[in-house]
């Protein structure tokens, strides 16, 4: 007696689909655990590398502001030399003015000295048509030009000085403003860099999330058709206490309650000895009452 038909043929094939299905949506969680923990891994490394490029770009800035400060400091020292060259060419300008008014120039040094020798050398020779008393007045009267014509060269010499140390100040500053160039510069390629690899993890990161969510839709899906898996094995089973009830039933022999109520198949029995059929849903509902 064919109690079930294809029935058995069916749900052996749909038990079989459901198991292939399961293991290929389990194959995708494992590939999306792969890919997942793959972009984390991505994500961790990057985030490193932020942190050491952060680093740079913050030790770049703290240089900027330091550069910066020297390079105030020897602007303000080359703009003190600017200004002290500039009053002493005011004054000198000054002086050589008043001098022209007076109508008088200073003669150099070298031939103050040569008149005084020649001087002391002629009075010591009694060469000299002058009594000593116009001697020592003469004398007298060119140390005092010697005295100024010193200060004079002194404040000649001064303002080369002051020259030589406006240029060397002028150098120091403009040392100190490509420093600070050079520093803003590397603090902005920090910063880029910084911000492009930011970039890539806030990708990574969605892209993380994104296989997350397909493993977890996979999860989901593999559980499904292995739940659909073990309903059909389990109709399967019940089936198979089906016929063997009916046999014993035939034979006339006895049936375990305990199993009777455990596969539920009294009415279903009841049915089949009737001439009636048993589709799949009964089966899934016996295996649920099982």
């Amino acid at each position: 007696m064919d109690l079930f038909g294809s029935k058995p043929d069916e749900i052996e094939e749909e038990a079989s689909r459901f198991k292939e299905m399961r293991d290929q949506w389990n194959e995708k969680v494992k590939q999306r655990i792969a890919e997942r923990n793959g972009f984390n891994l991505q994500v961790q490394e990057l985030i490193t590398e932020v942190q050491n490029k952060k680093a740079i770009r913050d030790e770049a800035n703290q240089k900027v502001k330091d550069l910066k400060k020297v390079r105030a400091e020897r602007t303000e020292i080359a703009r003190e030399k600017r200004t002290a060259l500039k009053a002493t060419k005011e004054k000198m300008a000054i002086t050589k003015s008043e001098e022209s008014e007076k109508g008088t120039k200073k003669r150099p040094v070298s031939k103050i000295r040569v008149e005084m020798t020649q001087l002391e050398h002629k009075f010591e020779r009694n060469m000299l048509n002058m009594k000593e008393k116009a001697f020592m007045k003469r004398m007298k009267e060119l140390s005092a030009e010697l005295k100024e014509a010193k200060k004079a060269k002194a404040e000649g010499g001064g303002l080369s000085e002051l020259k030589e140390e406006l240029w060397r100040a002028d150098q120091l500053q403009d040392k100190a403003h490509t420093e600070v160039e050079e520093a803003v510069e590397s603090a902005q390629q920090a910063h880029d860099v910084m911000s492009r690899i930011s970039e890539e993890v806030d990708k990574l990161r969605e892209a993380a999330n994104n296989s997350h969510s397909g493993l977890v839709r996979a999860k989901r899906e593999a559980d499904k058709m292995h739940s659909r898996y073990i309903v059909s094995l389990k109709c399967m089973h019940s089936m198979s206490d089906l016929v063997y009830a009916m046999k014993a039933k035939e034979s006339g022999g006895e049936i375990d309650s305990s199993d009777d109520q455990r596969t539920g198949v009294s009415d279903i029995m009841e049915q089949l000895m009737s001439g009636g059929t048993i589709s799949t849903d009964d089966l899934m509902m016996i295996q649920r009452k099982g």
